[in-house]
Parts: C-alpha cells; structure tokens; sequence
C-alpha cells in the first residue's frame, strides 16, 4: 500500500477535482464525502479523526440550516423582492443610487443571511430588475458585480455572515461579541471600498438616469409580501440579533438562535398562508421550503475537514505552521498581511472551505511548535478570517458564493467571462486583503486588542 502521505494528497486532489469539476452531477456534498469514506479505510484519518470533526462542525452546521430555512422562508414571502423593488423605487430614476443601493442592500442582506444565501436569493432579483430597466449588458453587469462580490465580501462582521467564521470560533473558543469587535472595522472599511472599487470598473456604463415607473411592472399580486409578515419578519430579525450577543455573553452556540427563529418563522409562515386567500397553487408549504436547503453542504462541512485532517501525514499542516509562524516576525504591519495573503493564494487555489479548515488545523500547531503569544494567535485567526473570506473571490473557484452566483446567472442565460470576472475579482480581491490586514495590525499591534485563550 502507498504511504499515508502520498495517499492523504491523493485523496485532497481527487476530492478538490470532484469539487471543481463536479462530473456526472455530483454535488459538494458528495464529493467530499467520496474523500471522506476514501480516508476512513485507507487509513489516512481515524474514526476519532470523524468524531472530532462532527465537534467541530455541529454548531456551524446547525446554524446553516437555519440561516439558509431563515432566507428561503422570507423569500418565499415575498420580503427580498420586497426590498429590491424598494431599492429601486428610493433610487428615483438615478443609475448612480440604484447602484450603490443594490451594493447596500447586498451587503445588509450577505451580514443578516450569510453570503451563500444572499448570492442565491438576490442575483436573480436584481438580474429581473436590471431587465426591466432595458440597459445594456454591461450596465447590467455593474449591478450583478454589486450584488454578487459586495455580498461575498460583506460575510465579516458577525460570526453567523459566513459558516466558515463559526467553525473558526467555535475551534478556537472565542464568542460572537470578539468576532464582531475585531470583523467590524474591517467589515465596514471592506465593503466601502468594494462599492467603491466595483464602480470605478463599472461607472461608465452605469446610467444615469431610468424610468422609475418601469419598476412598477415587477409588482404583481403575491409578488410581494404581506404588510403582517412584514411586520412579523423585521420583529423575529431583531430578536434573533439580540438573542446572539445573549447566547454570546451565556456561552450558548448561535446554532441555536438562528435554528430557533428559523423554525418560528416558517411555523408563521405555515400559518398565514393557511388563512389567506390565495389559490392553492400560490402557497408553497414546508416541504418546498426545506428542498430549497442545501443539505449537501452539511455532508461537505464534515467530509472536507477530514480530508484536510488526513494531510498531516504529508507534512502540509505542519508546513503552513511554520509559515505562519514566521510571517508573524515580518515588520509592521507584513506580519498581518503576508498570513492574508498566503491564505488568500491558497484559498483561491483550492477553495475557501478546504483552506479554513487547513488553516485552523494549522494554527493550532503553530500555537503548539512555536509557543505563540496571545498577539500572534489573534493575528494567525483572524489573518485566516480575512483570507477566507475576502481572498477567495480573486479566483471564482475560491469561493462557494461566487461559484453559486456565476451559476445562477449562468441559468438565466448570462455568462461572464473568467477574463471579466478577473478584472474586478483579482483587484478586488487584493484590494480588500491589504485593508484588512492593515486595519488588523493597527488592532493588535497600536490597540493591542487579543483574544483570550484559556
């Protein structure tokens, strides 16, 4: 039999092509689980290896399914297209407003719902929209690029805006209100210049002016949702944000709270559709809600960290260790910028998930081989944060919002060009990385704000 070594990369490029390529169908979550059930008998992780990684995953998967049950049941209502059409009405007619408009509302939905679920639920909202208006196809692409790269890049400030931040917090033991206090700075400067940078690419074909009543067209009846789920929707929002910093400050996983209000959503949702007068055939119960759910990135999130946990028999954990623990005595603010950027490499080489899960198992044992302080574990977690989710977009296999995003657009009959998407995605990409890393540093090294481990 081949060594360990040779086989656990085996397996991590077999699994990576699967991934990418995605033959005869398969999905995500079947491709890491091939890599997955490969590992278990060839010996390159254990059975203890699986149970570790279901610990590791349980909360971020749980919170999946209820961000994801959350944004299909307030679509189902009506409430985003509710918020597009809205966007489009306060711009008035001016292409400059609606632009950063949709950018805002990209990024306010990506913060709320995740990144996943705001690439998914307002791609095709605002590609009917810019339809509507009649504009030509590269003024629809500066809307779509607001919609689709500003939500990737907005999935920073809260823990629950990106699955991946909450695998990192619950490895590492930090809570929702030190993610926030360190993401929040960052997320807000980030998205500012995504807006920014995203128009200057695209400001010349941005209209400056439409018809507003055009808007008008896109409203039809049980299009858009009712005044009492309106209502309901914002209230459970703000009780959910309010129950994360409570679970935060009580030790309680977020998993819960957005799995609870999830449930208390679609339970509502049940009921005011069961007493309305709609036609049966309008009403989209339960069961069409929950297909909507991608259950197979329950499977990817478990199968891609045991694949990756199988690559320390090729020395690939302990090789990015002692990287990272040398980037941490570069001067200034390069100790927090190389780290974003070798994950910021890595992640668009071989996508964001692998790359997280890579780089948690690897600040682990940098901590361990090189006995890092508080300041250099801070800076390795959170450099690993803005790399996984500000660097993937450089590339679009990096990142799973972008390839979903592409996708949708793909359906619709609109294909971009990998050149095209270069252009914007890799300046971007850069763009957003070096501010991050700079805003970190000034955290950490001027604020001297850490995390503390116990």
């Amino acid at each position: 039999m081949l060594p360990a070594a040779v086989l656990s990369v085996v397996i991590f490029v077999a699994t990576l092509f699967l991934m990418i390529r995605q033959p005869r169908g398969i999905n995500l979550g079947l491709a890491a689980g091939i890599g997955a059930a490969a590992s278990l008998p060839l010996g390159t992780v254990t059975v203890g290896d699986a149970v570790t990684a279901f610990g590791s995953i349980w909360n971020a998967a749980l919170a999946f399914v209820g961000i994801v049950t959350l944004s299909v049941t307030l679509d189902v209502m009506g409430f985003f297209k509710w918020a597009a059409l809205r966007v489009a009405k306060l711009a008035k007619g001016s292409g400059v407003r609606l632009y950063f408009y949709v950018a805002l509302l990209a990024a306010a939905v990506s913060i709320l719902f995740a990144n996943d679920s705001a690439v998914l639920i307002l791609t095709p909202l605002v590609l009917e929209i810019v339809q509507q208006l009649k504009l030509e196809m590269k003024g629809k692409m500066a809307y779509l690029f607001a919609a689709g790269l500003i939500a990737d890049t907005a999935a920073m400030p809260l823990i629950t805006s990106n699955p991946v931040n909450i695998v990192s917090a619950d490895f590492f033991g930090y809570t929702f209100i030190e993610h926030m206090v360190f993401m929040t700075p960052v997320a807000v400067v980030t998205i500012a210049l995504s807006m920014v940078v995203v128009f200057l690419f695209f400001r010349k074909a941005i209209p400056r002016s439409y018809d507003p009543a055009l808007v008008d067209a896109l409203i039809v009846d049980g299009a858009v949702i009712q005044p009492r789920q309106l209502k309901v929707s914002f209230i459970a929002l703000v009780v959910i944000d309010v129950l994360y910093v409570v679970a935060s400050l009580n030790g309680i996983p977020v998993g819960f709270v957005i799995f609870g209000g999830a449930v208390f959503l679609l339970g509502f949702y049940v009921f005011t559709m069961s007493h309305s007068h709609m036609h049966e055939e309008e009403k989209r119960g339960v069961t069409f809600i929950l297909r909507r759910v991608n259950w197979d990135i329950l499977v990817f999130m478990v199968g891609i960290l045991l694949v990756v946990q199988g690559l320390k028999h090729a020395g690939a954990i302990q090789f990015y260790a002692d990287a990272f623990a040398w980037t941490l005595t570069l001067p200034s603010f390069l100790s927090t910028l190389v780290p974003s950027l070798l994950v910021t490499v890595s992640a668009s080489a071989m996508n964001n998930w692998p790359m997280t899960m890579l780089g948690l198992l690897s600040i682990q044992q940098a901590a361990v081989s090189h006995a890092l302080n508080s300041a250099g574990s801070t800076a390795l977690i959170f450099a690993n944060i803005i790399g996984n989710n500000l660097g993937p977009h450089f590339f679009p296999i990096g990142s799973l919002a972008i390839l979903m995003w592409l996708n949708t657009m793909k359906r619709k009959g609109l294909n971009i060009r990998l050149i095209d998407y270069l252009r914007v995605g890799s300046v971007l990409s850069i763009v957003e990385v070096f501010a991050a890393a700079v805003i970190l540093w000034v955290e950490i090294n001027l604020l001297h704000w850490t995390l503390a481990f116990s």
